[in-house]
């Protein structure tokens, strides 16, 4: 879903709000607090959002009591990405629709699972992991407004993951596993109209998010975003809607 909930989750959503009023951000807790992956195995949320409140491009604000973080793409607080995570997989949950507006947001209706929170490290590079979705499983809702929204759907959603891989983005060489994130698919989960890749690198978090379309049976860029050296650093996210 270009621009970047579980329904027995709705509750924690809830919850959130309080927690981001509550904890200060030299409190905020390290996404290493909430592994819960064995020691051969890549724990994904580490590779999303790095240790401690952080910033490389973004702000990555972690919170794993609620299982909750934000990737947010500006020091006013908004526009952002609010992904969820638990025991299980990572999720996105919410994205921006007006970059100036908070009150508008897209949020997928239960939340769509990225990627299992726990990959086995390979040897070699292949894929790791790979996720189908129906038509029913990737609804969400666009809003206007806090309560005005419509509903949609991504139709059929493929989402990869692949590495390890030594790839050099902004002159950092580092081990890099890719997200492959493709929607709007036939019914046998090809021929996808859509295709996000986060790229992602040890220590680093997104490195690269580039986007493309399909035509004539040939994925072609149309956007790319690169982010820069990580750095400790923390915001407040801005939601009034939740």
């Amino acid at each position: 879903m270009k621009s970047r909930t579980l329904n027995s989750r709705a509750a924690m959503t809830a919850f959130v709000a309080l927690v981001l009023t509550l904890v200060p951000p030299a409190l905020l807790v390290s996404a290493a607090d909430a592994q819960t992956c064995k020691s051969n195995q890549y724990d994904m949320l580490q590779w999303m959002a790095p240790q401690f409140s952080t910033y490389n491009g973004h702000y990555n604000m972690v919170y794993p009591v609620s299982g909750v973080f934000y990737w947010v793409k500006s020091a006013e607080g908004f526009p952002w990405d609010v992904d969820l995570f638990d025991a299980n997989y990572v999720y996105q949950s919410i994205t921006e629709q007006n970059w100036n507006d908070p009150t508008t947001y897209k949020v997928f209706r239960p939340a769509l699972p990225w990627m299992p929170r726990c990959v086995t490290k390979p040897t070699s590079y292949r894929k790791l992991s790979s996720i189908l979705l129906a038509p029913s499983q990737t609804m969400f809702e666009i809003h206007s407004s806090c309560t005005s929204y419509t509903m949609h759907s991504l139709g059929y959603v493929v989402n990869e993951l692949w590495g390890p891989a030594q790839r050099t983005i902004a002159g950092r060489t580092l081990e890099t596993l890719t997200l492959v994130y493709k929607y709007t698919c036939d019914s046998n989960h090809n021929n996808c109209k859509y295709r996000e890749d986060f790229s992602m690198q040890a220590g680093l978090g997104l490195s690269q998010w580039t986007y493309y379309t399909l035509q004539n049976g040939v994925y072609k860029q149309v956007n790319q975003t690169t982010h820069g050296a990580i750095s400790l650093g923390s915001v407040n996210p801005v939601h009034p809607c939740w």
